[in-house]
């Protein structure tokens, strides 16, 4: 593979836009994430300037919501993980969502209070297992690459340029 510049890796995962086979080096999911970034902070911004309520920014997360998925899913699969990873990652912050609204409900009019404090346990439970999921998550995406051909493809890099990208 002949040596990407920056802008290319970061535009690589739009390319592919839902491509969810193969693998990811991590000069490509790094170099898409600073791009995210750097493109997302000033839609926020003009967001801002417009108003309580503007879509640019959540018009554009919404576009890259796809890619983001897929280059993440690559990135596992480059260091022999399977995609579900990110599913599991993502597992807590969906029973943190539904325990909040269910912590709701013994505050509305007509509905007596549950004294155990069970939901604040479970939440409490399920925050720490989203921070262990995340370091998780983050040790997978900046591990190097399994070298060579592994089950989910052959190396991004080719079997004549193993060279690591951020060395």
């Amino acid at each position: 593979m002949r040596e990407l510049s920056p802008i290319e890796w970061a535009v690589r995962p739009l390319k592919k836009y839902a491509d969810f086979n193969g693998r990811a080096p991590r000069a490509e999911y790094w170099w898409f994430y600073l791009g995210s970034v750097v493109v997302q902070i000033p839609l926020s911004i003009i967001d801002k300037a417009f108003g309580e309520w503007s879509p640019l920014s959540n018009l554009f997360g919404l576009a890259i919501l796809l890619p983001t998925i897929a280059v993440s899913v690559r990135r596992l699969h480059d260091v022999d993980r399977t995609g579900w990873w990110l599913a599991a990652f993502f597992l807590p912050f969906l029973v943190v969502g539904i325990w909040a609204a269910l912590a709701i409900v013994p505050y509305l009019p007509g509905t007596p209070p549950d004294p155990s404090g069970s939901m604040l346990i479970g939440i409490i439970v399920a925050i720490i297992a989203m921070l262990i999921l995340a370091i998780i998550m983050l040790v997978f995406l900046v591990t190097p690459g399994t070298q060579g051909a592994n089950r989910f493809g052959d190396d991004p890099y080719g079997p004549s340029n193993l060279e690591e990208v951020f060395a």
